[in-house]
């Protein structure tokens, strides 16, 4: 992956390549829905769509893409603007919101919340194993006090736990 493609390094399409994928995947969910249902996310998804189109045009060394930078990111003609992120970086930001969302779909809110949480303040925030437990712990306990007790609203329990 050491190749160029419109004078840009392959590697730094990926991130928008992924999120290609996800937004295309999230489209095609989107039209099995209802007619009134897929309205908001038939829009998001094609609003993303094109985003996600300027994203890898500007991300060219063409005039094109320079232009676009220009215009969409003035700060990158500066000589001492910050280059884009690492890859790592930039996969870990789709990733945790990937793997948040199956987490919700999988096993639900009262599981992937404090995971989730647990998880962002032990590796990102880099507090201690003890400190993200407790965080995660509290989270849970106002979350169910909230919805479960005080709303009396189900809080969705996830496809794996719903016959449970």
């Amino acid at each position: 992956m050491n190749g160029k493609f419109l004078g840009t390094p392959i590697v730094s399409y990926v991130p928008a390549l992924v999120m290609l994928v996800i937004t295309v995947l999230y489209l095609m969910t989107a039209y099995t829905y209802g007619e009134v249902a897929r309205l908001l996310p038939v829009a998001v998804g094609w609003i993303m769509l094109a985003l996600l189109a300027l994203d890898l045009v500007s991300r060219t060394k063409t005039s094109i893409g320079l232009g676009l930078m220009r215009v969409l990111n003035p700060s990158a003609e500066d000589e001492d603007a910050e280059e884009r992120p690492p890859l790592k970086t930039q996969m870990s930001a789709i990733l945790w919101p990937v793997a948040f969302t199956a987490g919700l779909m999988l096993v639900g809110v009262l599981i992937s919340v404090p995971l989730y949480v647990f998880l962002s303040m032990r590796f990102h925030g880099r507090w201690s194993w003890l400190w993200s437990a407790i965080t995660a712990l509290i989270t849970t306990v106002c979350i169910y006090l909230l919805f479960d007790i005080a709303l009396q609203v189900r809080l969705y329990p996830g496809m794996l736990l719903e016959n449970l």
